[in-house]
């Protein structure tokens, strides 16, 4: 592969293997789609979880724009991961806090930007996402014990989108939700966020995942490819 294709990696995976999870081997470019079949759901959390920076492989290797996070000082890796927009399949969203506060927390807390700068961008953005205007301060009101699974996700697809990542990662975004609205949060994934980041994701084995257009797709079972 040239130099320059190489800087185009956004993702690599080589042979990572942890728990029920792998041999897996992945690369992701810059602007591209790939979509990772799991037909365990154990497998899925053990993959997020190293993408997340939340576990470690027991084998392999994985990189992000080129460097492996688990060789970085803590500042450096979690530099690195806030290039990345995490969506969990619950909305990973933080239980005493309300979804603006939620929704604002990475871009406050990596970047310094103030609430009030961000609002204007919030409402670009919730309009992209499908979210109407007039119901986008109730929903952001809310704790997120009170919020729908789909609204959850369109939380942390936001607080994803609004961080400009270079990688978007979705956990099972449209698992467990009626077809519509699975696949009006996979459209908005696609669409949400500027510059157009990378995308993975992580889907279940079924009719709404199949029609995912991808570059690359992969399929784990439970023992890996």
């Amino acid at each position: 592969m040239s130099r320059s294709s190489d800087r185009d990696i956004v993702l690599r995976l080589d042979r990572v293997v942890r728990g029920p999870l792998g041999p897996v081997d992945l690369i992701l470019s810059a602007g591209e789609t790939a979509k990772v079949i799991v037909e365990s759901r154990a497998v899925a959390e053990e993959l997020f979880g190293i993408l997340a920076g939340q576990l470690l492989p027991a084998s392999g290797r994985i990189e992000l724009f080129g460097q492996d996070p688990a060789a970085l000082s803590e500042p450096a890796r979690l530099d690195l991961l806030a290039r990345v927009g995490f969506v969990p399949e619950d909305g990973g969203l933080i239980s005493n806090l309300k979804a603006w506060e939620n929704l604002i927390l990475p871009a406050t807390y990596h970047r310094g930007e103030s609430p009030a700068a961000l609002e204007s961008r919030v409402s670009a953005l919730a309009k992209r996402l499908g979210v109407p205007a007039a119901s986008l301060a109730t929903l952001l009101g809310k704790l997120p014990d009170q919020l729908t699974l789909a609204e959850r996700r369109q939380v942390a697809l936001l607080r994803a989108a609004l961080m400009k990542p270079s990688l978007l990662v979705c956990d099972f975004l449209h698992a467990g939700l009626d077809r519509a609205a699975g696949e009006a949060l996979l459209k908005a994934a696609a669409t949400v966020a500027e510059p157009a980041p990378a995308i993975l994701h992580l889907c279940p084995d079924d009719a709404v995942s199949a029609r995912i257009t991808a570059d690359r797709s992969l399929r784990l079972g439970a023992e890996g490819p």
